[in-house]
């Protein structure tokens, strides 16, 4: 997700004279938006998470009365405190101070005026950190469309639009019109910066991130590590691009059934990111949540609770109960759960996330797709058969007309029901549901897959019992 730096940073001068906002018509809206921002940085103050960030807006503040020359320049430096709080993950300080910043200079400069949007453009960088898809999917596409107009298509601050957008598409789910975007990002990079060039390698990364979530993780595969070789050239072992690579290629891996493999990079990005950015930051407990997850489907349960229990509380510190990620993570800590036995605390966990993701991301949303088919198998687990297999048909249905009937996922979904089905004593339903589900992993993830491995060898075993009969 692309961050922008205002081109020029507001440096004070300490013998301009005291800036006098009382009286004047062009200084109205600047007197309003450091009152706001004065108020903001109070609220901050009483947050120890946010109490650096309320020190560096009150300062600047202060600065801006002493040393502003004019309205308009006054803003600023607050569109370079937006992009400070941005590296740091401090996605709501970013986004009320951003959305206040944009009133001002809205009205002091003007709507398409480069300083008002960058400072959208900056917006829907928070609103994707807050994962408020639908509001960074609706500003971005009134900045891109602004700035292709006002800079033109290959500006590069029209291009980092267009890459918020594409990331927005995907968080949202709609994954076919963030490649889109990205494939014309990646050519066009391509054709003015050249392939090896930092800003087109982000772009690849997008891409390969859009193919993972589309389940092609051959494609991705192939992308992320290229991209890792080439970050380590051009950008160094602990940039932050070249660890979100390797992240990403970790993910990859954990999709293709290689775990050892994924458990070494992961393990990698996690001990870089404490380092770097602190054991808090919404970047380091994603890692720690991916290796979870690796835990978990090496069967270390007890590894993958103790560390999910962590990043969910820091989680809720950090982002709040109802942001994505905490969603994601409170569902993720339900599924290892229930790998224990632990069906009612699986089952309590589970059905609050998957309320909540309907709330906040929707029906149709992946993430909450996901939440729903785990929460089908705890119902299964339980001995509640028929809502297992009611709600299980209900996201298969939902999958198969949104990801496709080819998706790793929707075939994860379809070899569940088969479960179900065979658990029931219902033979003809499991063997035709199994037999698509066997097929299909071989064709999609190939002979040796874990899952093509298990999925064979349950195939194997309901014709066996069916011989028998």
């Amino acid at each position: 997700m692309g961050k922008e730096h205002i081109a020029q940073q507001f440096r004070p001068v300490t013998s301009n004279p005291t800036l006098d906002l009382r009286g004047s018509m062009d200084m109205q809206p600047l007197q309003t938006f450091l009152v706001k921002a004065s108020e903001l940085s109070v609220a901050y103050m009483s947050d120890r998470k946010t109490e650096e960030a309320a020190k560096n807006l009150r300062a600047t503040v202060e600065t801006v009365k002493r040393n502003a020359k004019s309205a308009a320049g006054a803003t600023e430096p607050f569109g370079a405190l937006v992009v400070d709080f941005l590296d740091r993950g401090l996605w709501r300080a970013a986004a009320e101070l951003g959305t206040i910043l944009i009133e001002a200079q809205a009205e002091l400069l003007g709507q398409e005026d480069p300083l008002t949007l960058t400072a959208k453009g900056n917006l829907v960088s928070a609103y994707c950190g807050l994962g408020r898809w639908q509001e960074a999917i609706d500003l971005g596409d009134k900045t891109t469309t602004a700035r292709k107009r006002v800079l033109g298509i290959e500006h590069p601050q029209t291009l980092t639009s267009m890459s918020n957008l594409a990331s927005a598409y995907r968080g949202s789910g709609r994954w076919r019109d963030a490649e889109l975007l990205q494939l014309e990002l990646v050519r066009t990079k391509t054709r003015i910066y050249g392939r090896k060039h930092p800003s087109t390698l982000s772009s690849i990364g997008n891409l390969a991130a859009t193919y993972d979530s589309m389940g092609r993780y051959n494609e991705a595969q192939s992308l992320e590590e290229e991209l890792v070789e080439q970050g380590r050239i051009a950008l160094g072992e602990t940039h932050g691009s070249t660890l979100t690579w390797k992240s990403n290629l970790a993910s990859t891996y954990r999709e293709q059934g290689r775990l050892n493999d994924a458990e070494k990079l992961e393990s990698e990005v996690l001990e870089k990111r404490k380092s770097h950015l602190g054991d808090n930051h919404p970047l380091t407990l994603t890692s720690m949540t991916n290796l979870a997850t690796i835990y978990r489907e090496q069967d270390r349960f007890e590894q993958a609770a103790k560390l999910e229990e962590m990043v969910l509380d820091r989680f809720r510190s950090v982002l709040g109960e109802k942001h994505p990620n905490t969603l994601m993570t409170t569902s993720n800590l339900a599924s290892t759960y229930w790998s224990q036995g632990r069906l009612d605390d699986a089952a309590s966990l589970e059905t609050r996330a998957a309320s909540a993701m309907i709330a906040v991301l929707g029906e149709t949303h992946p993430v909450t797709l996901t939440s729903q088919a785990r929460l089908a198998m705890i119902y299964h687990s339980q001995g509640r058969y028929d809502e297992a297999e009611t709600l299980t048909l209900q996201v298969l249905q939902t999958m198969q007309g949104s990801f496709g009937e080819k998706h790793p996922h929707t075939i994860t979904v379809m070899a569940n029901l088969g479960f179900i089905y065979q658990s029931q004593g219902k033979w003809d339903d499991a063997e035709r549901v199994l037999e698509v589900v066997a097929h299909r992993r071989k064709e999609i993830l190939g002979e040796s897959h874990p899952e093509t491995v298990a999925s064979t060898e349950n195939l194997s075993g309901i014709h066996r019992m069916r011989a028998i009969e």
